[in-house]
């Protein structure tokens, strides 16, 4: 009966503990700061359930393999998401250093293994805590989905790149 007693007082107290270490300014508000890799890692999941709640029931009405759309979800890319998510070229120096937590760069394989539904429920709405605004006012409803399936399919086209060649 000790036991429970204590596993529920600290089932309690740790949660009490962490809200009063946040009130007193202990851990931190630096969007430069490193996160650290149980934060990433938990951030991460808890990301990952609540787009893939998020995207359920979502019907893509843009053919994932549509060449035309795809290009076109890579340019609206370009100019509304890379100055965050960066480039096939680079990491974005914002994105990569001055967020908190971190913005995936998506070139870099970095949080690539999104659906379409689940990067659209991302673009459309916003990601709450992450600096991820939601664009259902500012993009058309047919641009976020080629953008969605271009995130979506973004790992495969970084494979599908040929690779640089050492000068010389």
């Amino acid at each position: 009966m000790k036991t429970v007693i204590v596993f529920i007082l600290g089932l309690i107290a740790a949660p009490l503990l962490l809200v009063l270490a946040g009130m007193l300014g202990w851990l931190g508000s630096s969007g430069t700061g490193e996160p650290p890799g149980w934060e990433v890692s938990l951030g991460g999941r808890l990301v990952d359930a609540a787009l893939e709640k998020r995207a359920k029931g979502l019907k893509n009405p843009v053919k994932a393999d549509d060449a035309a759309a795809l290009a076109a979800g890579r340019k609206l890319y370009a100019m509304n998401c890379a100055g965050c998510h960066g480039t096939a070229q680079a990491k974005s120096d914002w994105g990569s250093k001055g967020f908190y937590p971190r913005v995936p760069q998506f070139w870099q394989g970095d949080g690539a293994d999104l659906t379409p539904e689940e990067a659209y429920a991302a673009i459309h709405d916003g990601v709450r805590y992450s600096g991820m605004g939601a664009w259902q006012d500012l993009m058309k409803e047919d641009d976020m989905w080629k953008v969605a399936n271009f995130v979506a399919r973004i790992d495969d086209l970084r494979r599908d790149q040929p690779k640089a060649r050492p000068a010389g």
